[in-house]
């Protein structure tokens, strides 16, 4: 719902648009234009959630969230965090009821139409079902995405004390944040217990009686996650509560049987929902098997790395660049690390003062202490120059990864070239500084894969 305020502040040099946008020609949307439709979705939002004109609203208020989620895509970064919100109002689009509604009351007392009948298979439990195997499969995503990509770190726990320390500073209950650092044995169990419980969802589907125990569970992670790293999964703990079977927990209450809907619609449509379900669970687990990001999927690779700590992390050799950087090009992930909290980069852009002698720094950073607009998220940022890296690197000749003045200009030069007017704009005194440079790091060292002067000339000595 923040689309409007995330797209104003994001530049759109380091915009990229999602590929259903830009198989719909739509690159960049106005954040005037965002703003409206988010005006609009909150209306027909509140009109589904009073049960009005059903199930037209809620088909209405998933396709405005979807459009003002994957323009928000394009803007921050490989962010699973909202995807739950997503395919739960996808869900909901399909489900009709008219007890406590706005359409069944005015039903009993005018001529208000039912858009569909009582006993419509809109009205069954096909909603809950679809979602529990949605958020099924992105609990499992996330275990699978943690034994793919950092099983051994995981395994041992010091993947997740990584990430306690990164977020102690910003942890909401600090003491626990501490007593979790300073016992590897305590790591090591809450890792084991986030695996099983990730890795043990997808029993929720086939087994009734694990459902609510998982589910709780579900839960209990959020909010562990909630006290002691950045993340806040708000979204994902209200998603579950739509999986809870409140028939039977209202029965706890009230002493009586529990009342489901009978739903006597067998035919045509149950068949074609039936099919719709199967085909998106089909899609799902081509995504987990294929690694794919492509929205509105993805495999929750987010903290999976098992990085131990920032001196230990294993980098490429400098020689291994070109055919790790093709495989990460066919979707591959592993074979180039990405970056989930700032110590795991293996790829900036710095900024190299004119000055000899003097450091460069690492460009987001460096505006940041400035105090200078850095024109996008750093969690965009650094998936923008990843994928920038990764394209440069694989076009090149594979022995040949570094920059180069010649007459071919590759895709990291051209980047470069175009975020040197936003850094020369964001920096007052831009003169003392001479040019961009994109820097892979390797177990060798770093290597300059792309070079552009901030100046259309060399900065002259005299300015230095």
């Amino acid at each position: 719902m923040h689309s409007a305020k995330i797209v104003e502040k994001t530049e759109r040099t380091f915009y990229t648009p999602v590929g259903v946008l830009r198989l719909l020609g739509i690159r960049w949307v106005r954040p005037q234009l965002l703003a409206l439709v988010a005006k609009l979705t909150v209306v027909v939002w509140i009109a589904a959630a009073a049960g009005l004109l059903q199930p037209v609203t809620g088909a209405l208020t998933f396709l405005g969230f979807a459009f003002l989620h994957a323009v928000n895509a394009g803007a921050l970064g490989a962010n699973h965090s909202t995807h739950s919100a997503l395919y739960a109002l996808l869900c909901m689009s399909f489900s009709v009821s008219y007890d406590f509604s706005l359409d069944g009351l005015l039903a009993q007392h005018t001529a208000w139409p039912r858009l569909v009948a009582e006993d419509s298979v809109l009205t069954s439990g096909f909603a809950p079902a679809l979602l529990l195997v949605i958020l099924a499969y992105t609990l499992f995503a996330g275990g699978v995405a943690k034994v793919r990509y950092g099983w051994s770190g995981w395994r041992d726990g010091t993947a997740l004390r990584f990430y306690l320390e990164q977020s102690a500073p910003v942890a909401r209950w600090p003491w626990i944040s501490r007593l979790m650092i300073d016992s590897p044995a305590l790591c090591r169990a809450a890792a084991w217990g986030t695996l099983v419980l990730e890795l043990g969802a997808v029993a929720a589907v086939v087994s009734s009686e694990m459902r609510l125990p998982l589910i709780l569970g579900w839960v209990g992670l959020h909010l562990g996650i909630l006290c002691v790293m950045m993340p806040a999964y708000w979204v994902q703990m209200w998603c579950y509560l739509l999986l809870l079977d409140w028939p039977w927990l209202l029965s706890l209450v009230t002493d009586g049987d529990p009342v489901h809907s009978a739903v006597s619609d067998g035919g045509a449509g149950a068949v074609v929902l039936t099919a719709l379900g199967c085909l998106f669970a089909a899609a799902l687990g081509y995504v987990l098997v294929t690694e794919s990001e492509q929205w509105p999927f993805t495999s929750v690779p987010m903290y999976s790395n098992g990085t131990p700590a920032a001196d230990r992390m294993p980098l490429p050799a400098r020689s291994e660049l070109h055919e790790r950087a093709l495989r990460a090009a066919r979707g591959r992930h592993k074979a180039w690390q990405r970056a989930w909290v700032d110590d795991e980069f293996t790829e900036d852009i710095w900024v190299r003062p004119a000055a000899e002698g003097e450091e460069p720094q690492r460009l987001f950073h460096f505006l940041h202490e400035r105090g200078t607009g850095t024109f996008v998220r750093w969690s965009q940022y650094a998936k923008v120059v990843r994928e920038i890296a990764i394209e440069d690197v694989a076009a090149k000749p594979a022995d040949q990864p570094d920059h180069s003045d010649a007459d071919q200009v590759y895709p990291a030069t051209r980047f470069l070239r175009l975020v040197a007017p936003l850094v020369r704009d964001a920096l007052p005194d831009w003169e003392r500084y001479e040019a961009l440079e994109l820097i892979c790091r390797t177990e060798c060292g770093g290597v300059v894969i792309a070079r552009a002067e901030l100046a259309g000339v060399r900065v002259q000595e005299s300015v230095r």
